[in-house]
């Protein structure tokens, strides 16, 4: 992955998290959110976990 393809994949992750905050003020059952967070919130931990992993050569996860 080059030094672009991960700037471009931080920036990503950044505009979901802004998303996920920005999701919160509408007016939908707290269920909702909680559902829509845990998925995203894995799907970026893990996306995270792959730009560590490529930019280290670590993984401090594994076990």
């Amino acid at each position: 992955m080059s030094q672009t393809d991960i700037s471009s994949e931080i920036g990503e992750l950044k505009d979901t998290v802004d998303n996920l905050r920005g999701a919160l003020e509408i007016p939908m059952p707290p269920q909702f959110h909680v559902t829509q967070m845990k998925s995203q919130l894995e799907e970026i931990s893990e996306k995270l976990k792959g730009i560590y992993i490529e930019m280290t050569d670590e993984n401090p996860w594994s076990e």
